[in-house]
């Protein structure tokens, strides 16, 4: 998944990508003639002959990634980035509907993504496709890093390590509710289970669950080191599926990782000292104003 939000002058604006695909017929499509070439590996661009100039936007954000996504690894094999005319066809794609937020989708090898100019309410600029690209090419070289093509699926790879690997190399934890934002929440809806079952608040309580991701990814790393997620990764590429790899490179389960988190967020370890009771906390902040889905 991935996403971009900007704000405007005249308000909020949203442009989100969530992982999953749009792909305009593929009669449509023109391939450009040369490859991009990054530090993790080659990119190329596939799009209809109208949307050159979003094409040639979306190479300058894909040059610019590379630098960041080298830390994690190399793409095994050649990325290929479609651009498709509008938000219908993108949902398409992506086998998913009712998500008018949806920008693009990734996958082991395709990432597919809305025509920037069609971006609603407003076109996408050059900094949005740049965060938009280095989240979703992040998806890209972690999948790659993972398995091969016959077998990343099988990993079972959580949705908060997926969003949240992505969320925090793209820096985009700036967008998402707070820790303490994120605890109160928590405190006041305690069935939600952002990071087990992220799924049930992606349509109308999206912060939450990638926020959620995002911290608790950010947690793995300050606790750690970004040498155990590549480890992690290099695991699963020898066999293991997610589970089993984590526990055997961090050395406890992914359960009770969460666990872990779970209770520095709830007792709010991030403020150091005391690890204080809700009661005896401040008044609360005021969540960030949900974004709201934009029709095309």
């Amino acid at each position: 998944m991935g996403w971009s939000h900007r704000r405007a002058g005249l308000g909020a604006v949203l442009a989100l990508v969530l992982g999953a695909g749009c792909v305009s017929p593929l009669s449509e499509m023109r391939a450009d003639a040369q490859p991009v070439q990054t530090e993790v590996g080659t990119v190329r661009l596939e799009y209809p002959p109208s949307e050159a100039r979003g094409a040639a936007m979306v190479r300058a954000s894909i040059e610019k990634a590379g630098p960041r996504l080298a830390k994690w690894g190399k793409l095994q094999q050649p990325v290929t980035v479609r651009i498709h005319r509008d938000h219908k066809t993108l949902e398409e794609a992506a086998r998913h509907s009712g998500y008018e937020w949806l920008r693009a989708w990734t996958r082991y090898d395709v990432l597919d993504m809305q025509a920037p100019d069609t971006w609603s309410p407003v076109p996408a600029t050059q900094q949005d496709l740049d965060e938009t690209m280095l989240h979703e090419l992040t998806h890209a070289v972690m999948y790659q890093a993972a398995a091969d093509l016959g077998g990343w699926r099988q990993k079972k790879i959580p949705a908060w390590f997926r969003e949240g690997m992505a969320t925090y190399t793209a820096e985009q934890g700036y967008r998402w509710p707070t820790l303490e934002q994120l605890a109160r929440t928590m405190d006041e809806h305690p069935k939600w289970e952002p990071l087990l079952r992220p799924e049930a608040l992606y349509q109308d309580e999206m912060p939450v669950a990638y926020g959620a991701a995002h911290h608790a990814f950010t947690f793995l790393v300050n606790r750690y080191g970004e040498g155990t997620v590549r480890a992690l990764l290099e695991q699963m590429r020898q066999g293991p599926d997610f589970p089993t790899a984590f526990t055997k490179t961090v050395g406890i389960t992914p359960e009770a990782f969460l666990r872990d988190f779970e209770r520095y967020l709830r007792l709010r370890g991030f403020r150091g000292g005391r690890l204080l009771h809700p009661a005896e906390l401040a008044p609360a902040e005021p969540l960030p104003e949900s974004p709201t889905p934009q029709k095309p």
